[in-house]
């Protein structure tokens, strides 16, 4: 066993049992490189519905680690999972992100082969057929700007024949699906935050001069089904973290609350009219409500640079905040 590589996937959960069983049969079904063994590591933070025991239904394919609810950070519980991990390699994985085939792991960790120097990977996200027109377009129009879905895209802060910078840094990372070496995370660790952790650890990596690599044939299924009322919360979330982890400012305005969200509704509604996953009933339902989902996130992206300094406000507004409490 002394001799034997792994690569680790770890998956934080809570409340996940409409898709957890289907990840984990995903993940225990992926090719492996020669001579690694699969690691599946799950952090269940007070989980109320049977996703434990559905964790638990799979034995020693899956080693589960139970923690209160109010010890979960969106950082600090990833950074305890790498240091329990044996893996080479570790990959990251949200509850609700499924692997489309049996090769995403092979994709993910493939830029690591390229170069060392490459220090984080993150992969496609494809948005489930009925989702909420709002987030399938955003998820869709997001990861197609990014590169070829056949190519692997660098991204690199400085440059690696003469170390000098060669722009800004490119802080989109996702680690819905990702992927990092565990060596490099010994020294450029997670960050404990409450949110956006991910593009924090991707800003940290590209200063120390190591390359973000975006491998999109690693792909997953993943598209979050909130309500619009959640939604709200959510980019409040989003926003709030961008703030924290890589500097971004905004200021609140009142013309992008009142009037922002119209020119995404037509586009809601182009898209949905157009979408070949929705029934009749379906797209009457979404042209109906599309027009709350796109105000409620110029709302929570007002609401967060208003109060984006006022700890009582974070506390009620917060999605994470709310569901500890």
């Amino acid at each position: 066993m002394a001799n034997d590589k792994f690569v680790s996937v770890f998956i934080p959960t809570y409340n996940g049992e409409t898709t957890v069983e289907e990840l984990l049969r995903a993940v225990i079904s992926q090719q492996l490189p020669n001579e690694y063994k699969l690691e599946i590591l799950v952090t269940d933070s007070g989980s109320q519905d049977s996703t434990v025991n559905i964790v638990r239904s799979f034995g020693d394919r899956v080693s589960l680690s139970e923690i209160p609810n109010n010890e979960f950070g969106h950082g600090k519980t990833r950074q305890q999972a790498t240091e329990r991990a044996k893996g080479e390699y570790i990959l990251f994985l949200s509850q609700d992100a499924t692997p489309r085939d049996d090769r995403w792991l092979i994709h993910m960790i493939e830029p690591f082969f390229i170069s060392d120097k490459v220090g984080c990977v993150y992969g496609r996200q494809i948005p489930r057929p009925f989702a909420p027109p709002t987030i399938k377009r955003e998820v869709a129009t997001v990861f197609a700007g990014l590169g070829h879905p056949d190519s692997i895209s660098l991204n690199r802060h400085k440059s690696l024949v003469d170390k000098k910078r060669e722009g800004e840094i490119d802080s989109f990372f996702s680690d819905v699906n990702s992927a990092i070496r565990k060596d490099l995370i010994k020294t450029i660790p997670f960050r404990d935050l409450k949110y956006a952790e991910d593009q924090a650890l991707a800003t940290d990596i590209q200063k120390a001069g190591y390359l973000k690599a975006y491998a999109p044939q690693g792909s997953v299924w993943h598209s979050n089904e909130y309500t619009a009322r959640e939604y709200y919360y959510r980019k409040f979330d989003e926003y709030l973290g961008l703030f924290n982890s890589v500097a971004y400012e905004i200021k609140p305005s009142y013309k992008s609350l009142l009037l922002g969200w119209v020119r995404p509704t037509l586009r809601d509604w182009s898209f949905t009219l157009h979408d070949q996953d929705y029934n009749k009933r379906a797209k009457i339902k979404f042209l109906m409500i599309s027009p709350l989902y796109n105000y409620f996130a110029q709302l929570g992206k007002f609401s967060a640079a208003k109060h984006k300094n006022n700890p009582r406000a974070i506390k009620r507004l917060s999605l994470e905040e709310r569901r500890k409490n």
